[in-house]
């Protein structure tokens, strides 16, 4: 759909009252959730008695080959453990604002390996895909030894633990990722000093993510004289997002539509904080124009027409919702990191209440 000659001009005094959306990127406004912290038992004395026997179970559990547990079904999620390096206390402590972790011992490591050779599941992820080097590599020796048939004097057992329990421990499994593992150091250097990370293997996001849109404005209006095709029986959403140039790249202005439905309103309210985290647009080529240096478009498809179907950008479309929420969860915008709700943020945007 195109709009009519003077329709932006309109769009452009409404916009007055909302002037501060694109000030509120300027004040790192990035609707944010409060994070929690590591474990609730952080300032919680580490008991190394217990942690130890535990370990040992698991120990006892690879000398008798006994592989019926899953291994997440054994990490212990240690993270207060007297067994840390000083060097590695403050890396920890940054990684703790982006996310909750685990350290995993060379004990539970060799648990993994060897119940994902038994039960001939993928042992892929043996080596830290950011270093590419095995981890505790020089434990594949003793792993030989426990796992040996003949029946070894207790003193030889005890010696083969305390060796891999008294080992450094320098891995780390992060909370949302199933079973990706990485050396404390490695996960360090891939952060850097950012806020935020990709998973290396599932690019599943970490943080909050903040992109490098120019600034700009986004309003929301609904409208009762146009419909969605295939949504007829409600209002419509139209979204106007304006980017005025800078220096070295030209703006845009650009409007969608969205059904003023449930879902309509959810979308609207992801768009909203996509837009606050600077996600939405960024300056690069233009794929139908080929201009460069140009504000174009950052991965979060819009609607831009009211009808047409998907091949002309338009409604109806059944996946779309799917995928425009595929599309924000892979920028880490979903529901869970963000400090209200989604619809709450729509409503309020609709009604100016972000001057």
């Amino acid at each position: 759909m195109k709009i009519k000659p003077g329709k932006r001009k309109v769009h452009q005094k409404k916009q007055k009252k909302s002037s501060s959306i694109s000030e509120n990127n300027e004040n790192k406004n990035y609707h944010i959730k409060k994070k929690q912290n590591n474990i609730e038992e952080e300032n919680v004395k580490f008991d190394e008695k217990l942690y130890k026997a535990e370990l040992r179970e698991i120990y006892e559990l690879i000398r008798n080959k006994k592989y019926e547990k899953k291994p997440n079904d054994i990490y212990l999620n240690s993270v207060n453990n007297i067994l840390i390096n000083d060097k590695y206390k403050k890396i920890l402590e940054k990684i703790s604002n982006i996310t909750q972790y685990s350290l995993i011992s060379s004990i539970e490591l060799i648990y993994k390996f060897n119940y994902e050779k038994t039960n001939k599941t993928s042992n892929e992820l043996d080596k830290c895909s950011i270093c590419q080097y095995n981890f505790y590599e020089e434990d594949e020796d003793i792993n030989n030894k426990i796992e040996k048939k003949e029946k070894k004097i207790e003193q030889e057992k005890s010696s083969d633990f305390d060796k891999l329990y008294n080992k450094e421990i320098n891995v780390i499994l992060l909370k949302n990722c199933h079973d990706h593992f990485f050396h404390i150091e490695c996960l360090d250097l891939l952060i850097g000093d950012k806020n935020s990370f990709k998973c290396p293997n599932c690019s599943k996001i970490y943080g909050i993510l903040i992109g490098d849109q120019p600034k700009g404005t986004m309003y929301a209006h609904i409208s009762s004289n146009m419909h969605c095709s295939g949504y007829e029986d409600c209002d419509t959403i139209v979204i106007d997002y304006d980017f005025p140039s800078g220096k070295g790249y030209s703006g845009t202005y650009r409007t969608a539509f969205l059904p003023n439905n449930e879902e309509g309103k959810e979308v609207l309210g992801l768009l909203k904080v996509c837009f606050d985290r600077k996600l939405t647009f960024t300056v690069g080529t233009s794929v139908t124009t080929g201009v460069s240096n140009t504000t174009v478009w950052n991965g979060v498809h819009h609607k831009t027409n009211l009808y047409g179907g998907s091949t002309h950008f338009g409604y109806p479309d059944k996946t779309y919702f799917n995928r425009i929420k595929e599309e924000l969860a892979s920028k880490g915008v979903i529901q869970d990191n963000i400090d209200e709700d989604v619809t709450k943020i729509a409503d309020d945007l609709l009604n100016n209440q972000y001057d």
